[in-house]
């Protein structure tokens, strides 16, 4: 019983100062919608280099590579209508939910932000 219990932070939240470190390193400069813009480096959504998202009905997920800029519109319910640019000019609107995390590092540490509060992402050559 002991040793069931002592498993239950395994799924709990992530330790203070750490974040997911993603397969590749992206740059990413970070507007809040407080207008507060964060310069990132080991840039993911939940760890991971690609966005998952609701287009319509669909579940869709977006390489990190593809993306130039996110814009986060309006909040509906439990989403945020976000606009992405993609390379090549092409551009999609997809849903994310509002609790979805980002993370990164900074010169001065880590961090982390939920979906429903950023204004924009732009991906860094």
């Amino acid at each position: 019983f002991l040793l069931l219990m002592g498993m239950g932070g395994m799924s709990g939240p992530a330790e203070v100062g750490k974040i997911p470190i993603p397969e590749k390193d992206f740059h990413v400069r970070v507007t809040d919608r407080e207008g507060v813009q964060t310069s990132l480096s080991q840039f993911s959504q939940e760890g991971k280099v690609f966005l998952v998202g609701k287009r319509g009905d669909a579940t869709v997920t977006i390489p990190f590579e593809k993306i130039t800029q996110i814009q986060f519109e309006t909040l509906e319910g439990n989403n945020v209508q976000a606009k992405m640019s993609l390379r090549g000019a092409e551009t999609a609107d997809v849903k994310l939910e509002k609790p979805a995390k980002f993370y990164g590092k900074t010169d001065f540490g880590t961090f982390e932000i939920a979906a429903k509060n950023l204004k924009s992402i732009s991906f860094l050559p």
